[in-house]
């Protein structure tokens, strides 16, 4: 009867127990990592985000260009008629303008910054237009030419001690 017995192998409960637990071990430390890596790539990183926010002002900018031969920002929305920010009376003017109200959510106010510069004009060219449309329905202007000034826009964004 020993005989029988003693050629019987098998895992006894202890030994479950360790495995177990070792699994658990490894298993709870896979985890971690992983999650760690999903939180990290969901969230948008900090010269992804000034990117956007460079681009968002370039857009906005770009409302402001006058018309040929017409310097007035008529066909600027109420919320863009005093600069990006406001308080600024000629958003294409020379010199610099801070737009801090466009800096990313995530950037710390106190450690950021967000302006642009326009320069001096750099040249002026000739450019041709179709015309306007009358409320009768007549074209006048048709074939006229006009001059468009091309100004340089330089931006600096500086978030959490990140220059881009």
């Amino acid at each position: 009867m020993k005989r029988i017995l003693s050629k019987k192998t098998g895992v006894t409960i202890l030994e479950g127990l360790i495995a177990l637990g070792l699994l658990a071990l490894v298993a709870a430390g896979t985890f971690g990592v992983l999650l760690s890596v999903s939180r990290k790539s969901g969230s948008p990183d900090i010269r992804e985000s000034m990117v956007l926010a460079v681009e968002r002002a370039y857009d906005q900018l770009q409302m402001y260009t006058p018309e040929l031969n017409d310097l007035s920002n008529s066909n600027v929305p109420d919320t863009l008629a005093f600069g990006l920010c406001g308080g600024d009376s000629d958003p294409l003017g020379g010199g610099t303008h801070n737009i801090d109200c466009l800096l990313p959510p995530l950037c710390d106010k106190n450690n950021s910054s967000f302006s642009y510069t326009t320069g001096a004009t750099k040249n002026s060219m000739s450019l041709p237009f179709v015309g306007n449309y009358g409320t009768d329905g007549t074209v006048t202007g048709w074939g006229n030419t006009g001059t468009a000034t091309v100004r340089s826009v330089e931006f600096s964004i500086t978030c959490n001690g990140f220059t881009l």
